[in-house]
């Protein structure tokens, strides 16, 4: 089976928008700066910690185009893998009529339809604006986080108090 692309060009919206120039203004220049990730291949970001380089989370985007479901098999199946848990979200943005003041080059976005696929998979859409999300991605960071200090900790130190 051929792998075209479906249409095109690989859109780099969610990418300008998840810069710290761009969602310091939803969480603030502080923990814009702690919301690290990379792309995988224009539509799969790994949330991760900036320190430990540990990913946090799976991420599997796409432009929201009013379907009602986006295929992510692959990026379930790699966050089960996984241990320990590694969540997984699809999350379709809605494109906005104006530029990402960040980066003028791309669109801004409007809304985000979010979906956890892994653990604890939702059936149904939740449809927050980008101030949630970015808020949601921090938290996300600052719970990851807390577990990979006890983790760390525990390891490197519990041992010795021993």
């Amino acid at each position: 089976m051929s792998q075209e692309e479906r249409f095109g060009t690989r859109d780099r919206t969610y990418s300008a928008w998840h810069r710290r120039h761009s969602t310091r203004r939803f969480v603030g220049i502080e923990a814009a700066q702690s919301l690290a990730m990379i792309d995988v291949d224009v539509s799969l970001y790994v949330e991760y910690d900036d320190g430990l380089k540990e990913p946090l989370a799976l991420i599997e985007t796409a432009i929201d185009r009013g379907q009602d479901f986006k295929v992510a098999t692959v990026t379930k199946r790699l966050a089960m893998r996984c241990s320990p848990i590694l969540p997984a979200f699809v999350v379709l943005y809605t494109q906005a009529p104006w530029c990402n003041p960040a980066d003028p080059a791309w669109p801004d976005i409007s809304s985000f339809r979010v979906r956890r696929i892994w653990p604890e998979p939702m059936t149904s859409w939740e449809v927050i604006s980008p101030h949630e999300w970015a808020i949601r991605l921090y938290h996300l960071r600052h719970d990851a986080a807390a577990a990979l200090d006890q983790s760390w900790w525990q390891s490197n130190i519990g041992h010795s108090a021993a």
